[in-house]
């Protein structure tokens, strides 16, 4: 495994506890969600530009032609809100370790159902990731 294999998700994983941080903050003085449609816009205007400057609408236009693609939309915009809004109440920690073992437990859900790649290893690691967060709710 190349040390950029390992960089990308722990640099995607300090992103989201800042940006969980940020909107969590920000939601003092606006909605939740009108700080996360500020966050989505900016990504929009990034994102187009990329599009431009790649020449990828055509693949953006193939994934707006797809069912999903709208539903997934909607639950990005919700999920940054809550995140935000939870983390206000809870500490940006709290509420990641949460959001995080609910996505291990549903994605063990779906592996199961899925191609069936559900290990012992799995299982365990998911159950100290829960018990972490039952740690962290009991104190």
């Amino acid at each position: 495994m190349s040390s950029f294999s390992l960089a990308v998700p722990i640099v995607i994983g300090v992103t989201i506890a800042v940006q969980t941080a940020i909107v969590g903050a920000s939601s003092a003085s606006a909605p939740p969600l009108a700080v996360s449609l500020a966050l989505m816009l900016g990504g929009v205007l990034v994102g187009g530009l990329w599009a431009a400057g790649f020449g990828h609408w055509d693949a953006v236009g193939g994934v707006v032609l797809r069912w999903w693609w709208l539903p997934l939309g909607i639950a990005g915009w919700v999920i940054v809100a809550a995140l935000g809004w939870s983390a206000a109440r809870l500490g940006v920690a709290s509420a990641l370790t949460m959001v995080v073992a609910a996505q291990l437990v549903a994605g063990l859900v779906l592996d199961a159902f899925g191609d069936g790649s559900v290990s012992l290893r799995s299982v365990v690691g998911v159950l100290l990731v829960v018990a972490g967060v039952v740690a962290m709710q009991s104190g």
